[in-house]
């Protein structure tokens, strides 16, 4: 509520009572608590955050991605797992797409690929559908080629 005297002066004080202010704090604290205990575990985990580093980034990338490829239905985590994979990929897909030095390397173009293939099967069939044999094979062999090209420096 405001004061008469500030509203007259042009001022815009505010005048709380002792009793609204405890509510008020007791009600953040309480907010506060609220947002940080729904938060799951390892949203602080810094696997599915990019480093910014190319390299780094993309083997954190490709790790993540396998990990996400070979979940098997009944994983009590395997939602958590791919929607953090999935954030993970976006970001990762968006900043380095910009970067022309980045985006011609062929370890880029061959896990653009693989992100694409796997971002459409969780497109599709949503994040607790397992990736059937047949996309898991052909992403190995992306796996695969990604870690050669990044071991080459390429």
């Amino acid at each position: 509520a405001l004061a008469p005297q500030a509203v007259a002066a042009g001022r815009a004080d505010v005048c709380m009572s002792f009793s609204q202010l405890t509510h008020r704090r007791a009600f953040l604290a309480g907010a506060a608590a609220a947002v940080v205990s729904a938060a799951p575990a390892f949203a602080d985990d810094d696997t599915y955050k990019l480093k910014k580093d190319y390299v780094v980034d993309a083997k954190n990338m490709l790790n993540n991605m396998k990990t996400a490829t070979e979940l098997q239905r009944g994983n009590p985590d395997m939602e958590k797992i791919v929607k953090a994979t999935r954030s993970e990929m976006n970001d990762f897909v968006a900043f380095y797409r910009r970067q022309p030095k980045i985006s011609g390397m062929p370890s880029f173009s061959t896990l653009y690929t693989a992100i694409n293939t796997l971002s459409g099967h969780y497109a599709s069939y949503g994040n607790k559908y397992p990736v059937p044999e047949k996309r898991r094979t052909r992403l190995a062999q992306q796996y695969k080629e990604i870690e050669r090209a990044l071991a080459r420096g390429k």
